[in-house]
């Protein structure tokens, strides 16, 4: 992996974030932060990304109101949430969103790396 990844960490929770984004520069990825989603949309707006993760629950649009987003706009974007609710998710209604997969709190570095290397090689 190297610096050709961009992601992009959707989530209002500050700490988070910032976890994420290590996680990810260990990795070797360029990062970029956004605090809502309306700050996201308008990140993946301005500049592509390879991959995106944004909180189950961030405000307004919510992460699969995101994922539509890129879905309908930047189909080579992968898309995944963070949550910390371990229900199930229905795979149908992901895979119809465009969300790929679920990352859970709390984030673990091989479980980031692995999701990484399966979406993005």
């Amino acid at each position: 992996m190297g610096y050709f990844i961009k992601a992009l960490v959707i989530d209002e929770n500050c700490g988070l974030r910032s976890s994420f984004k290590k996680a990810l520069a260990r990795l070797g990825c360029t990062v970029s932060e956004a605090g809502s989603s309306e700050e996201g949309i308008a990140e993946l707006s301005a500049k592509p990304f390879n991959i995106v993760f944004a909180a189950l629950c961030v405000k307004k649009n919510g992460a699969r109101g995101v994922a539509r987003w890129i879905r309908d706009n930047c189909p080579a974007t992968k898309f995944f949430v963070i949550t910390s609710w371990k229900g199930r998710l229905d795979n149908h209604i992901l895979a119809a969103d465009g969300i790929h997969g679920i990352i859970h709190k709390p984030l673990l570095f091989n479980e980031i790396r692995d999701t990484l290397i399966e979406h993005l090689g």
